[in-house]
C-alpha cells in the first residue's frame, strides 16, 4: 500500500524574517515569534497527518 504524500506538503519550510540594520529589534521578534508559530502548527499538523495514515494502514485502508 502506497502512502500518500499529503502529510509531507504539510510539512513545508517557513521563510526568515529579514533582518538589516534599519529592523526594528521589536518588530523582528514579533515577525520570528510569528514565523515559528507557523513552523510549529506545520509540525503539528504533519505528526496528526502521519498517526491517521498509521492508523488507516494497520486497519489495511
Amino acid at each position: 500500500m502506497a502512502l500518500s504524500r499529503a502529510c509531507e506538503d504539510l510539512a513545508r519550510n517557513v521563510d526568515d524574517p529579514v533582518v538589516t540594520e534599519q529592523s526594528d529589534p521589536w518588530q523582528k521578534t514579533g515577525e520570528y515569534a510569528a514565523a515559528l508559530g507557523e513552523a510549529n502548527d506545520n509540525i503539528d499538523a504533519t505528526r496528526e497527518c502521519q498517526k491517521r495514515q498509521r492508523e488507516r494502514l494497520a486497519k489495511g485502508k
